[in-house]
């Protein structure tokens, strides 16, 4: 996988972002778009200039195509009286890689990358709702649980 590039993403490769997304969600997971796949191109293209300040998206590439993809959300937290700048939080979103592109490593570059950004960005923690697929990676790069993170699932 010497010729896959991890990089920030830029705005041109949404539409690619936008069609890994599709894949995952539609194609594997089978779900039922309520768009079409050029209207979620759009809409991945304006998320991603809409949430510029919160949102960092890398990508992974081979020969100009984009072949895998993940996301770090970052959620600044109030103030506290012996921190007075707050901190900030951040969660992996979206982390897939093109199923010919799996098991060479290129999931665990991507990640990497991204809690780069978070170190950078002074994340006091990084979180990920990860998949059972996607535990073990997790795990190996030093999440472990946390016993005070609690969630309310979604009413479907």
């Amino acid at each position: 996988m010497d010729d896959v590039v991890i990089r920030s993403s830029r705005p041109e490769d949404m539409p690619m972002v936008a069609d890994l997304r599709w894949r995952w969600s539609v194609d594997e997971d089978g779900r039922a778009a309520s768009v079409t796949r050029d209207e979620y191109r759009e809409a991945m293209t304006a998320f991603a200039r809409e949430h510029a300040d919160s949102h960092r998206c890398v990508v992974a590439e081979r020969d100009g195509t984009v072949l895998g993809m993940a996301w770090l959300a970052l959620n600044a937290r109030p103030p506290m009286p012996h921190r007075p700048r707050g901190r900030v939080a951040a969660e992996l979103q979206s982390v897939y890689v093109h199923p010919d592109l799996r098991g060479g490593g290129v999931a665990r570059r991507l990640v990497a990358a991204l809690l780069d950004a978070a170190d950078e960005a002074g994340a006091e923690r990084v979180v990920v709702h990860s998949s059972v697929d996607g535990e073990t990676l997790y795990r190996r790069l030093g999440f472990g649980d946390a016993r005070l993170l609690l969630q309310r699932p979604p009413e479907d």
